[in-house]
């Protein structure tokens, strides 16, 4: 498996942060803090919620996937939790109150920011927000939060109960939509069987009612019924449950004497999820067909099938999301990169990068320049990474930047540069690159340790580390 489970404040170490706070701070916890977590050989954004139930922790992909949840409690500069040890206890400091620090009783530091937007996609979006997760950007999604909208009018179609449960959901009263949703889909209704599969998967059932792999069941109980929102929310938890299981590759052996061989458990969730987000599709479902066209775009799942992946394009086109047509239709070919590279087919993902990169492609020349540094899906290669950074950072790509910034940063075929690394990260992370971020946090905390501060605009406070120079290349 990929996921293992992770408390709120954990993972990865530097030095350990000196503590001075003050008080009951578990309330100032509360909402959504995301960190760049290296994990099983791959760096990953881990989004930790918190609320008064305690915290829930996802893995940020495709879809959110559950990595842990649990009690809370924070004070006087000391956390508790109820993950096993060492992630049950540690200490934490908050630079500011968008930033803190953690440190786990195995001294284990992570930094968290706080996140601006939701990144659960609510189950009231069953189809749209179920989609949006999957269709391409540059790296792993976050899901936005939905907009307003307009309470829902009465379906006379629908029992009393599952009408009940839609309106308290559109009021973000989980419990007693939950609660309606329950009784209806134990009665057998299937868009009340789609609502308690979707508040499992997007863990905004009350705590105590039931668990993540419990969403499969009621879902499959509804998408058997022919209800498409049921369908849409099957095919995200097997997309989901494909990427956790797909696995890096083993770094330790060359490239050259690895076979592409897809995983077959992945290979198994991939083809589920494509034949449900098949069914739908042929139900006319606009959002099934922007993720279907995506998956035949790579071949996840079955075979490659662009010319009907072309078709689907344009009928999500004509659709009346126009939001979710122009995210699911800009750039196909990026989509499908993504999707290999998520699917674990590094290989294949190198491959197909190589021509749009020759071509210009910023994106497709920042995924190759972190296959070769990295030795994912080709063997290392630092001239070639620096090659495809630089290329991909002359266009402000983000990863571009990032990966760049990274060869300087560890001396990789250049010297080692903390000046340019830091103004290249600088540069990244204005773009929305966490883990830029997280990399200047490292250079600043290894050299002026708690003294340091990140400012709003993204540039850190020298000032405040005045006995350093951090403009030179020693620590």
């Amino acid at each position: 498996m990929l996921i293992r489970l992770i408390a709120g404040c954990v993972l990865v170490s530097f030095a350990a942060i000196p503590v001075t706070q003050a008080a009951d701070d578990t309330a100032r916890f509360y909402g959504s803090w995301t960190a760049a977590v290296p994990m099983n050989g791959q760096t990953v954004t881990l989004l930790s919620i918190h609320d008064a139930s305690g915290y829930r922790n996802f893995v940020v992909g495709p879809a959110n996937v559950p990595a842990g949840n649990g009690s809370f409690s924070a004070a006087n500069g000391k956390y508790s939790t109820s993950a096993p040890a060492p992630n049950d206890s540690g200490t934490y400091h908050f630079l500011n109150n968008d930033t803190v620090v953690c440190t786990n009783a195995a001294g284990q530091t992570l930094t968290w920011k706080r996140s601006k937007a939701s990144a659960v996609t609510p189950a009231s979006t069953a189809a749209t927000g179920a989609a949006s997760t999957m269709t391409g950007t540059a790296s792993a999604p976050s899901p936005q939060s939905a907009p307003a909208s307009p309470a829902p009018a009465y379906d006379p179609s629908l029992p009393p109960e599952t009408n009940a449960a839609i309106a308290a959901f559109s009021r973000k009263d989980f419990n007693s939509a939950w609660t309606h949703f329950m009784a209806a889909a134990q009665a057998g209704d299937a868009e009340a069987q789609a609502g308690v599969g979707a508040m499992l998967f997007s863990h905004l059932n009350p705590p105590g009612t039931g668990y993540y792999a419990q969403c499969e069941k009621w879902l499959l109980a509804s998408a058997n019924q022919g209800n498409t929102k049921g369908m849409v929310f099957l095919a995200r938890f097997y997309y989901a449950r494909a990427t956790a299981v797909a696995g890096p590759l083993n770094p330790d052996v060359p490239m050259s004497q690895r076979s592409n061989v897809n995983n077959p458990e992945a290979s198994a969730y991939f083809a589920k999820a494509r034949g449900w987000f098949e069914r739908a599709a042929a139900k006319g479902d606009v959002y099934a067909m922007g993720n279907l066209a995506t998956m035949l775009d790579a071949g996840l799942g079955g075979p490659r099938d662009a010319e009907r992946a072309a078709q689907l394009r344009a009928r999500v086109k004509a659709g009346p999301d126009v939001d979710f047509a122009q995210r699911a239709t800009a750039d196909p070919q990026h989509s499908a990169l993504i999707g290999l590279w998520q699917a674990g087919r590094y290989v294949d993902a190198v491959q197909a990068a190589q021509e749009p990169a020759q071509r210009g492609d910023a994106r497709a020349q920042a995924l190759l320049a972190r296959a070769y540094f990295e030795g994912t899906g080709a063997d290392r290669n630092d001239a070639s990474a620096l090659a495809w950074a630089q290329k991909s950072a002359a266009q402000n790509d983000a990863d571009g930047l990032y990966y760049l910034g990274m060869i300087y940063y560890d001396g990789r075929g250049v010297p080692r540069n903390w000046k340019s690394a830091r103004d290249l990260f600088t540069r990244s992370a204005k773009l929305g690159k966490r883990l830029a971020e997280q990399r200047l946090s490292d250079i600043y905390y290894q050299t002026c340790k708690p003294r340091a501060s990140y400012a709003p605009n993204g540039d850190y406070l020298q000032s405040q580390c005045p006995s350093v120079d951090l403009l030179s290349n020693s620590w």
